[in-house]
């Protein structure tokens, strides 16, 4: 911590040491730092051992950050940088708490009738902090970094085939398959043309409602509100940015209201006991806890021993007693706060007697003499024998992993659990070998499912031509109506195959101190949302 400290305090010193004209504009710094604190606002890093006179309560908020790498958003590995980066950069779309799509760096959009392609229509006259436009040739730079590197982002750009600038403010993408309600995707952060990547020298440089304005004392610096942003200046004047050693420092300080913003990625919201003036904000993400099957096996070839299966899982116990309700159960493959989601029943019930109907009528039957399932296939006896593996690294999956087991074990199936390390469990599963497995995966924010049951490809060995059809069907409706419906035909049938058992979809939160009075506005698309609109007054 001592290092990046000083790396920003000497990158800091940099900036502030130069000279600005009266217009404001940065002098003599080169081109890469150039405009990056305007001359109201520079300040100079502070001597080592001295601090800035304490403030009296204003019209600001503290944030605090850990294992600070990069102000690159779109590949540092800490979640905190993150949170704070969504104060200085902005996408083309966010999500709703719906899962609706609202333009931000986006005036409009077309989407072509085959869903291969989108238009998108940039809003004109966008500044970017150092005081230039964004234009479409920044957003074609951020896809191809995010293409060609290693980001925080690469899985929403996996159907991108190709992008070009029509013009200034307007580009085109085209896609590898019919991409539903495709601006969802466009939910990453944008940077400016030949910004570079990575590196602790990073200079952020954003069109979002706040900009990094320099130091504010030892180990904390300023974010000031941005007052050409093009949504109106923010309603708080700044956003001071305090380096914290770890974890722990962390979650004390924001006890003790030395910090007004933590997220669920940093206290244990299980055990976190908010204070009665605080304001927690939860929402369900889009990552999914499922039981993957495994289609190819004896065992679990047909649809409707998978279906049985799936009903016997308990999934209100799991999220009750394993989740400690900090999820949703969900038998269907959507977001259950999505708008596309059907599913009414508050709650998700274990069906006993379903399941051993459904098992009864695909030929398996309970053997007397160790009351475990058989059936007989291709002149052979088969029994209900299947191992469960599960990543031990997570002690919520193996406890998923171990209640299923149990549930199986109690009706005749001999469902039992292997734990495994991180990479036995990968190449197990990527080599097919394995008989079921306890997952957690992040779903797309279109509800794109061809990641998982697309017949191109799936870690359960599972393809269906009717699927696909749907899958296709969803990339090419335009109509509200229309999504809904085959949308509900595809997860409705994606159930009855059931190559996987959805489980439940975990809670996330934003919690803010007493502070903080209104905007807070969490999703899926990030914690740091609309922050132009936040208030303490």
């Amino acid at each position: 911590m001592k290092r990046t400290a000083a790396l920003l305090a000497a990158l800091l010193l940099v900036l502030s040491l130069s000279a600005c004209g009266a217009d404001g504009a940065l002098k003599g710094i080169g081109d890469k730092f150039s405009g990056w604190l305007s001359a109201e606002e520079e300040t100079e890093a502070p001597a080592e051992g001295t601090e800035e006179p304490k403030r009296e309560v204003s019209n600001d908020i503290n944030v605090g950050i850990v294992d600070f790498d990069t102000y690159d958003p779109l590949t540092t590995a800490s979640a905190t940088v993150r949170d704070v980066c969504g104060f200085i950069y902005e996408p083309l779309f966010s999500l709703d708490s719906s899962m609706r799509t609202i333009p931000v760096l986006a005036d409009s959009y077309d989407v072509s009738s085959d869903g291969m392609s989108l238009t998108v229509h940039l809003k004109q006259g966008v500044k970017w902090h150092d005081g230039s436009e964004l234009t479409a040739y920044d957003v074609v730079y951020t896809i191809g970094r995010i293409q060609n590197e290693a980001t925080n982002y690469s899985y929403l750009v996996e159907p991108v085939a190709g992008v070009w600038a029509l013009d200034s403010y307007t580009l085109s993408m085209s896609f590898s398959r019919p991409v539903p309600d495709a601006p969802s995707l466009l939910i990453f952060p944008i940077v400016k043309k030949n910004s570079g990547s990575g590196g602790s020298d990073y200079v952020p440089n954003g069109t979002g409602p706040f900009y990094m304005a320099g130091w504010a004392g030892a180990d904390t610096y300023r974010l000031a509100a941005f007052e050409e942003h093009h949504d109106g200046r923010a309603v708080l004047d700044n956003v001071y940015v305090i380096m914290v050693p770890d974890k722990e420092k962390y979650v004390s300080l924001f006890n003790a209201s030395e910090l007004d913003l933590a997220t669920s990625e940093m206290l244990d919201m299980s055990s976190f006991m908010p204070k009665s003036n605080s304001n927690v904000q939860d929402f369900i993400s889009n990552n999914m806890v499922f039981l993957g099957f495994n289609t190819s096996r004896a065992q679990l070839t047909d649809a409707t021993t998978r279906r049985a299966v799936s009903m016997l899982i308990d999934r209100d116990s799991i999220v009750t007693h394993i989740y400690f309700s900090r999820a949703a159960a969900a038998d269907y493959a959507i977001n259950p706060q999505s708008w596309l989601n059907f599913d009414t029943r508050s709650r998700i019930t274990a069906d006993r007697m379903g399941a051993e109907q459904l098992l009864r009528e695909t030929g398996w039957r309970l053997d007397g003499g160790n009351g475990t399932y058989y059936r007989e296939m291709s002149g052979k006896l088969i029994y209900f024998n299947v191992d469960i593996i599960v990543n031990s690294d997570s002690a919520s999956r193996v406890a998923v992993a171990e209640e299923i087991s149990d549930k199986l074990h109690t009706v005749g199936i001999n469902a039992d659990v292997v734990k495994c390390t991180a990479e036995e469990y990968s190449a197990l599963i990527n080599a097919g070998n394995y008989d079921m497995f306890v997952g957690e995966t992040e779903l797309l924010p279109n509800n794109d499912l061809t990641p998982l049951v697309g017949s191109a490809g799936n870690y359960f060995r599972y393809s269906s031509s009717e699927v696909d059809t749907l899958l296709q069907q969803m990339g090419t409706v335009k109509l509200e109506s229309d999504v809904k419906a085959v949308s509900i035909s595809l997860y409705e049938k994606v159930r009855d195959e059931s190559p996987f058992a959805p489980i439940c979809f975990l809670k996330e939160s934003l919690v803010s101190g007493s502070k903080i009075k209104y905007g807070v506005n969490p999703s899926i698309s990030g914690y740091v949302r609309e922050a132009e609109n936040w208030g303490v007054k």
